[in-house]
């Protein structure tokens, strides 16, 4: 299971409830987990692949797409190759993957920042005064 590892931890750096609930979804699919060690699929690629999908239903720049079909393009992401999917290889220098201890390490230092701006905020609406910018909370 190293594909859905993989796929776990890139699902989890994007920070996109969307995202998850797709990959959730992925998740059930017994059969797609060899399918996941592809070397050639991630789950960035995945997103760009199904916001294209819908980019090219959209009518007037809005689009709706229902849940099923979303799903079934993402399936079908990892059924195909890219080569099948018309996707083209960005040609842009990719750092070295992270290790699984990097990972975590760069997941907890972004949840610390949310916690230490969130405290900040909190420390500020404490001073009495009322921001132009934030609606009173009643």
């Amino acid at each position: 299971m190293e594909g859905l590892e993989k796929l776990e931890i890139e699902v989890l750096e994007m920070n996109n409830s969307s995202v998850s609930a797709v990959f959730d979804y992925l998740k059930t699919r017994k059969d797609l987990y060899e399918k996941f060690n592809n070397k050639e699929k991630s789950i960035e690629q995945m997103w760009d692949y199904i916001c294209d999908k819908a980019r090219k239903m959209s009518k007037n720049n809005v689009a709706v797409v229902q849940d099923n079909l979303v799903f079934i393009w993402a399936v079908n992401y990892f059924c195909k190759t890219n080569e099948e999917l018309g996707i083209k290889e960005k040609k842009t220098k990719k750092a070295a993957p992270l290790s699984a201890d990097e990972t975590i390490e760069k997941i907890n230092k972004k949840h610390y920042e949310k916690e230490r701006q969130k405290e900040s905020e909190q420390k500020k609406d404490t001073d009495n005064q009322i921001s132009i910018f934030k609606e009173e909370q009643k």
